[in-house]
């Protein structure tokens, strides 16, 4: 079960969206307290006009202020686009002298804060409406007199509103312009990354070279550490490989006097003597056989030092047929050929060592009188080389495994040593292809399918 990563861009996002969003919640408290503030002053100043105007329409009449107003007067006073207007007038003891009752007075505690001019400002009811209230004092014909200008809220809440929108607006466009730039950011940074996905992707398995590609500073020690790998990688391998390499040079010699001594000895031993000798001579001929393919699978191994050259499958088939026809015949097994041109870029001898371990495992599994059909083409961009025969084929729950090193099949009485198809394997992988086993559907035994990249030259 593969553990689920967030992308950089939805970390990024992760991080910026939480921290933008109380910016912007800060940003909208502050505008509307910038708004309202603004709305508050300008519109205070109008209703505290209002109030003047009423104070200064008092007059003393028989010794008692009066506010003598007329209709059209106090249609002029009363009248607002938006807003209604309320005012009222009120002596000692709050007694009401003119205007609309239901206007409250100021708080106690408001009222004596007045200021050295002595008007005040509050937010009030009159009835269900939220209304805001101008208060003015005078002191006329000997009476303290209060003047109270009152008018609802609907413009003032236009204009916070109007304020708030015209502040959160550019703000919104500017999160939005933000999100855009980290989304599209990430993208662009991330591009280097991208080029060295690339560049390792499409290396081969031989490719352990440093690599080369411009990347910003934060990333170059991802890099360096890539490249310190791949050179201990390819140390590694390189002690592997002559390992195998050695050890298999220096059992080539005794082997072959070995085989050599038992041959002659056999020669001329008595029949009962020759009988156990051949034995030792099959033992020792399949000792030799594992020999050259640990040479070879020490030469599959991937290495910067193989040369690489334009191959014909086809004229290369035909040349192995010269050194498998003679087996083929000795066990009466009809070898077939069925081949369109391709052309391939590889090693040249790692491919016979492919070829010829699968003509090998064929010959080695089909019974006598058999059939073996080996076919090679193109299709589009690729190389293709199939290998089937009348053999017993492969059971589909071994079909993977027969491709590891020293694997045979359960029950199998064939000699060889369970290395072929691994060194095949290796040999495909090397040169960029995929090679995979299934059943034939012409002669009924397996059909072993390899696929190479073709050379721009066939194509």
């Amino acid at each position: 079960m593969t553990e689920s990563r967030a992308s950089l861009r939805a970390i990024l996002l992760d991080r910026l969206l939480p921290a933008m969003l109380l910016v912007l919640i800060a940003s909208a408290a502050t505008a509307y307290w910038v708004a309202l503030r603004s709305a508050t002053k300008a519109y205070d100043r109008a209703l505290y006009d209002t109030a003047l105007a009423v104070a200064e329409q008092l007059q003393v009449v028989n010794g008692k202020p009066q506010l003598p107003l007329t209709p059209q007067a106090r249609a002029v006073l009363l009248t607002d686009k938006y807003d209604r207007v309320y005012y009222a007038v009120r002596g000692d003891d709050d007694v009401l002298l003119d205007g609309q009752d239901e206007l409250p007075m100021p708080e106690y505690e408001s009222w004596r804060t007045l200021g050295s001019e002595g008007r005040s400002y509050y937010d009030a009811m009159m009835g269900e409406q939220s209304v805001r209230v101008a208060a003015l004092q005078r002191d006329v014909a000997g009476q303290h007199l209060t003047i109270l200008a009152a008018e609802t809220m609907v413009k003032r809440n236009a204009l916070v509103r109007e304020i708030l929108f015209g502040m959160l607006i550019p703000e919104l466009l500017l999160m939005v312009v933000s999100i855009s730039v980290v989304w599209f950011g990430v993208r662009s940074g991330l591009e280097p990354l991208a080029g060295l996905r690339r560049e390792l992707a499409g290396r081969s398995q031989a490719d352990l070279s440093p690599v080369r590609v411009g990347v910003p500073e934060e990333i170059q020690p991802v890099v360096t550490e890539i490249n310190g790998l791949l050179e201990r990688l390819q140390q590694s391998l390189a002690s592997q490989r002559n390992f195998v390499s050695d050890a298999a040079h220096q059992l080539r010699t005794p082997i072959a006097a070995l085989q050599a001594q038992v041959e002659a000895t056999a020669s001329e031993s008595a029949p009962e003597t020759r009988k156990r000798l051949e034995g030792i001579l099959t033992a020792a001929q399949r000792l030799s056989h594992l020999v050259d393919q640990m040479l070879a699978l020490a030469r599959a191994e991937p290495s910067k030092a193989q040369t690489q050259s334009e191959i014909s499958l086809e004229a290369m088939v035909q040349q192995a047929a010269e050194t498998w026809l003679p087996y083929a015949i000795a066990k009466r097994i009809d070898l077939g050929f069925e081949l369109e041109p391709a052309i391939v870029l590889g090693n040249g001898l790692l491919l016979q060592e492919l070829l010829g371990n699968l003509l090998d495992n064929a010959i080695r599994y089909t019974p006598e009188g058999g059939t073996i059909t080996v076919a090679c083409g193109r299709t589009d961009d690729q190389a293709w080389l199939t290998v089937e025969d009348s053999g017993p084929g492969i059971p589909e729950n071994e079909k993977d495994r027969v491709f590891e090193r020293f694997y045979r099949l359960p029950g199998s009485e064939s000699s060889g040593s369970g290395l072929g198809l691994a060194i095949t394997r290796q040999i495909v992988l090397q040169h960029g292809g995929s090679i995979g086993v299934g059943s034939s559907q012409r002669l009924g035994g397996a059909c072993f399918s390899v696929t190479l990249p073709t050379s721009t030259a066939g194509r």
